[in-house]
């Protein structure tokens, strides 16, 4: 962030673990004329609102381990008409928790980012780095891969096979690539092409989700010149579809512009979340943008 010319506290904040705070804080302090900015002191404000919300919510947890286990072994143990719906659903929710696991900064919830890695087939270092990097120069052209693309819309469908690819690619080498093979050899118990009918279903569902998420929002095309908190609002949209079903199909990602905030937030508290989230920052003048998904 050196080259961006601006305060990298909160972006550090919130994709480190505690051990990893402790750590920062134990090192020794330079005499420094820099004080805290007003940005930064109302996001040490908003963040002591929902703190408590970061903690995982070990029965729902449980459910969604035991659900998307079954759903990966129904899928691949069921004909067609059952395979195929069942294989999408269940890689596009196991994607979004595998999405919100690795994340989250819990250590026993953050081991289960392994066996999910079993479920979804993705790798959680070729994730962490690619998703990290989105987080910290979110829609600054050159530096964020996930915006600026000009796929058409047939291509959407194999977003999933491309990043089961590049997993493989980047952990061939690496543990990843352990779970990766075992996820390999679990879902090609069951016929190739109703596998990859259903991840071309899967992987066009989230794409929508993701591209609307932040395609049309504001781009930085030279350095990153915002505060933390405005830098992630207008960078990023929300959707207005805030039932629990939405919640589980979207992964959360209706409130995007709260989960880059605080993104150690489990999406199925992103609902709650996003009560204060919205009420705190009304008091400073902030909005979120809401839109459409395409």
């Amino acid at each position: 962030m050196k080259d961006e010319k601006q305060d990298f506290t909160e972006y550090f904040r919130c994709l480190h673990s505690k051990k990893a705070l402790k750590i920062l804080k134990s090192q020794k302090v330079v005499n420094s004329n820099l004080k805290e900015s007003e940005e930064s002191k109302q996001y040490s404000h908003i963040k002591k609102q929902v703190k408590k919300l970061f903690e995982p919510d070990w029965t729902i947890e449980l459910v969604l381990f035991i659900g998307l286990s079954l759903g990966l072994y129904l899928g691949v143990t069921s004909e067609w008409y059952i395979a195929i719906p069942t294989i999408a659903l269940t890689q596009i929710v196991a994607g979004w928790q595998g999405h919100s696991t690795n994340h989250n900064r819990n250590p026993l919830l953050y081991k289960l980012s392994i066996p999910y890695g079993i479920i979804h087939g993705f790798s959680t270092d070729w994730w962490q780095f690619k998703h990290n990097n989105h987080h910290i120069f979110t829609n600054r052209i050159g530096k964020d891969d996930d915006i600026n693309h000009q796929y058409q819309m047939w291509q959407y469908g194999f977003l999933y096979l491309k990043w089961k690819f590049d997993s493989f690619l980047v952990s061939y080498n690496k543990i990843d690539i352990i779970y990766i093979f075992i996820h390999q050899l679990i879902v090609f118990q069951q016929k190739i092409w109703i596998y990859v009918v259903a991840q071309y279903i899967a992987g066009f569902f989230s794409a929508c989700i993701l591209i609307g998420n932040h395609e049309r929002e504001y781009k930085f095309f030279d350095k990153i010149d915002k505060p933390f908190i405005q830098h992630q609002i207008i960078t990023s949209r929300n959707y207005d579809w805030t039932d629990w079903l939405s919640n589980l199909l979207m992964g959360g990602m209706q409130f995007q512009t709260e989960h880059h905030l605080f993104p150690q937030i489990p999406f199925y508290r992103l609902p709650y979340a996003a009560k204060i989230i919205n009420r705190e920052l009304n008091k400073f003048g902030y909005k979120i943008h809401v839109g459409k998904i395409l």
